[in-house]
């Protein structure tokens, strides 16, 4: 009975530990600061993943320079954002301004310009005005002189001044000159020289100044040249507009593109209508540049009344020869009779001659209705 009794409690004492090896272990609970550090750090760590890997892979760029840290240089400690300052303009320093040249000139202006035309031979004067821009004086130890092209008679040298041109003032060039014997287009280039025989011309580039003309060939038209540079037209109430305003009582000359002859046929070349001034044996001139003439040559011209006016005058031809004394060459006497006058005058003996014409009506008396024409008056060959 006892043994039973000790066997029935050992068997319940080894069930009893059986079924305590079985039961689940109760885990221990974390610690409540552990929990919130480790959840932050979850998150720190998920937003650094979100950085590091974008969605979208970004253009490659090229690898910016590296700057390799020298073993002995010191590690600096990560420093705050720099906080930012306006910055001021910057100051640009003033710059020197450099100097003009010692010897330098500019163009004003000039008399004859490029393309003007005379006769052959003819004389005329050219000026320029030209500025000091350099930054030494003009003395008159400086020189204008002929530098390429056609000299057209001018001095190859000649005093530029016999005072001084400062820097920033202005002078004119005047030369003597002359048109060539042969037609065709001249040009003459003209430089300065200074005091040591050095050239120097217009602007940064030396550029020369220079006389540009057109020579006519024979003939010569003085209808055509009525109004041309050095042609001067005057009368006794003196110097007369060109063209002139019909019925001036100054008297007036007119280029007519279809001029009425005295037999009232109309032409179709032009023609001068002249008329003297209103007074008693008025007068008027056309005084045309000296021209030099070439071989044998011939003044021609048709000469009249215009239209059916009731003219009565004289018709010259006048000459200054080689710088001489006005003379007449011809005169003829024009009234109104219905005809035209043919007029031919040789002048070969004039030949190599320079030579100024002056084409003249006088009034015969009264001036009242003395409209006349010149009508291709002309030098021309023998």
């Amino acid at each position: 009975m006892k043994k039973s009794l000790f066997v029935t409690i050992v068997v319940l004492i080894l069930c009893l530990i059986l079924v305590g090896c079985n039961f689940p272990k109760q885990e221990p609970q974390e610690n409540q600061v552990d929990l919130l550090n480790t959840a932050a750090a979850q998150t720190v760590q998920a937003k650094q993943t979100l950085i590091a890997q974008p969605t979208e892979v970004p253009p490659t760029l090229p690898p910016s320079p590296t700057h390799t840290l020298d073993q002995s240089e010191p590690t600096l400690a990560p420093t705050s954002p720099p906080t930012t300052v306006p910055t001021s303009v910057p100051t640009i320093a003033a710059t020197n301004t450099p100097q003009a040249p010692c010897d330098q000139a500019s163009f004003v202006s000039e008399t004859i310009p490029d393309g003007s035309e005379f006769s052959p031979g003819q004389s005329f004067t050219k000026t320029w005005t030209i500025k000091n821009t350099g930054s030494c004086t003009w003395t008159a130890d400086y020189h204008v002189v002929f530098f390429s092209g056609n000299a057209m008679g001018a001095l190859a040298a000649k005093p530029l001044t016999t005072g001084t041109v400062a820097p920033g003032q202005t002078i004119q060039i005047s030369l003597e000159m002359q048109a060539p014997i042969t037609s065709g287009t001249f040009r003459g280039d003209f430089k300065l020289r200074n005091a040591g025989g050095v050239l120097f011309g217009l602007g940064a580039k030396d550029g020369p100044f220079w006389v540009k003309i057109n020579v006519y060939s024979l003939p010569y038209d003085f209808t055509k040249n009525v109004c041309a540079t050095g042609v001067k037209w005057t009368s006794g109430a003196g110097t007369l507009p060109c063209p002139g305003k019909f019925d001036d009582n100054r008297g007036w000359v007119l280029v007519i593109d279809k001029p009425t002859l005295e037999n009232m046929a109309v032409d179709d070349e032009p023609g001068m209508q002249v008329h003297p001034d209103y007074a008693d044996k008025g007068w008027i001139r056309g005084t045309y540049p000296e021209m030099t003439l070439p071989g044998s040559t011939l003044f021609k011209a048709i000469i009249g009344c215009y239209g059916n006016q009731k003219c009565d005058v004289k018709f010259k031809l006048n000459a200054r020869i080689d710088g001489g004394d006005e003379q007449t060459l011809a005169t003829w006497h024009e009234i109104q009779d219905g005809k035209f006058n043919k007029v031919e005058l040789d002048l070969s003996h004039l030949a190599g001659k320079k030579v100024q014409f002056i084409l003249l009506v006088d009034a015969n008396g009264s001036p009242t209705n003395d409209v006349s024409l010149w009508f291709g008056p002309r030098i021309e060959s023998k």
